[in-house]
């Protein structure tokens, strides 16, 4: 069984800063800010299973582009990825059954679940001695531990 297999939310609160408060059945407590929950998306295409992680940047097929000629050349481009602002901004949560959120966000992503488990078992802690990161959080990717403060 995994560490956190049984854990789950007792408790959410949105922060005015847009990020969420959990109080978790084990007694822990976490703070997770908007970008620290982005840069952490669990879906395929921002962990990197179908390719290289493009976690805030526009994962659009390169086909789906409009083409220009340059120099003979047809170059490909697309739609300019939005500001992080926008990409960071939750805008909206919904219940996956019992076991955790799809979170919606600025840019239109709303590929991630974010199961209890995998939110516990990436939890940043809430800043206090009480209740520390966990190992995942502080092993994760440069800009999620930033993100984070951790």
């Amino acid at each position: 069984m995994h560490e956190f297999e049984q854990v789950a939310a007792s408790a959410l609160n949105w922060r005015d800063d847009g990020g969420i408060h959990v109080r978790w059945s084990d007694g822990h407590e976490s703070v997770f800010s908007r970008p620290y929950l982005r840069a952490m998306c669990p879906c395929a295409t921002c962990q990197g299973t179908h390719g290289p992680p493009t976690t805030l940047v526009d994962a659009r097929p390169v086909a789906d582009a409009p083409k220009k000629k340059m120099g003979g050349f047809k170059v490909m481009t697309g739609p300019k990825p939005p500001p992080v602002s926008v990409a960071v901004e939750i805008k909206g949560a919904e219940p996956v059954g019992r076991y955790g959120l799809k979170l919606i966000w600025g840019d239109g992503h709303d590929t991630g679940i974010y199961t209890w488990r995998y939110l516990r078992t990436v939890s940043p802690g809430d800043g206090t001695p009480a209740h520390p990161p966990t190992d995942a959080a502080k092993n994760a990717r440069p800009k999620a531990r930033q993100a984070a403060g951790i």
